[in-house]
């Protein structure tokens, strides 16, 4: 099992005591400290914040206004997407609807000549007068 595997490998209770008395992981960088403790990184810097992360916190706060104003409009597309599918099934459902009912006139036009063209036919033979 490699280094970078989701599953922890099995640790004896000797290794596991051993860790704990290592105490917590301590970073340094610029000044800002670091600790690692219980799976977790904590800033133990307490001081004045200075300007770069003041500016890197304003960015930030303006970030998480953005992805939610995002998130928002996300929201508005997938509802808008859901209403024009709904839209396109009932043009489809109209338009069948229409090519029937077109398909049905016509087919009823045209049995109307026909039997228009039936009768007028049947008046004129001399076997329509024997019936």
């Amino acid at each position: 099992m490699g280094i970078f595997s989701k599953k922890p490998k099995p640790r004896s209770e000797a290794a596991k005591a051993e860790a704990a008395a290592l105490g917590p992981v301590v970073l340094e960088l610029e000044g800002n400290r670091l600790t690692f403790e219980d799976g977790a990184w904590r800033s133990d810097y307490y001081g004045p914040i200075p300007k770069s992360a003041e500016g890197i916190e304003r960015e930030l706060l303006e970030l998480r206004v953005q992805v939610k104003k995002q998130a928002a409009e996300l929201e508005t597309y997938a509802a808008q997407a859901e209403r024009l599918r709904e839209a396109r099934e009932r043009w489809n459902l109209l338009d069948f609807k229409y090519q029937l009912l077109m398909d049905m006139w016509t087919m009823r036009v045209l049995d109307n000549d026909r039997d228009l063209h039936e009768s007028r036919s049947s008046k004129g033979s001399p076997r329509s007068h024997i019936h």
